[in-house]
Order: C-alpha cells, then sequence, then structure tokens
C-alpha cells in the first residue's frame, strides 16, 4: 500500500481514471511498492493492458471519463 493525502491505496487499485486519451481510455493502478503503472483498456479482448505508450502527464490532463462508459464499452460483442 502507499498514502496519497491521507489515504492507504491499496495495490491493484485504480488510482486515478478511467480518462479518454484519443480514442482510446487509460488509468493509473497502484502496485505494491508504491510506484503506479499506466494501462489502457483495449476494446479488442475487453481487458485492461499494461502501456507505456501514455504518459502519467497525458492522464493527468485528459479529461474524465465515467466508469460507466467503460462498463458500456465492455459490455459489446468482441471485435475480430
Amino acid at each position: 500500500m502507499f498514502i496519497v493525502g491521507k489515504r492507504e491505496i491499496a495495490s491493484g487499485r485504480t488510482v486515478l481514471g478511467p480518462r479518454k486519451i484519443g480514442a482510446s481510455y487509460a488509468r493509473i493502478v497502484s502496485q505494491s511498492d508504491g510506484s503506479g503503472r499506466i494501462e489502457a483498456f483495449d476494446s479488442k479482448s475487453q481487458t485492461w493492458i499494461l502501456t507505456e505508450a501514455i504518459s502519467f502527464a497525458d492522464i493527468w490532463a485528459a479529461p474524465v471519463v465515467s466508469p460507466l462508459v467503460i462498463e458500456q464499452i465492455a459490455s459489446k460483442p468482441r471485435q475480430k
């Protein structure tokens, strides 16, 4: 766990996001060592995947997306 402000954040928990970046969505997820990793939503597999194509600054600057939007996207049939 690590502390953000006065809250402890458990490993694997979404710290920031989802945010809309271009035609995709990204989020920052906490890691056990206190750092964060960036994940992007892959519409083909309908899962969150690790990415290095997006920076932390990109996510902080991007507009907020409701988690309901991600649920709606994830509930669509998978693309082939």
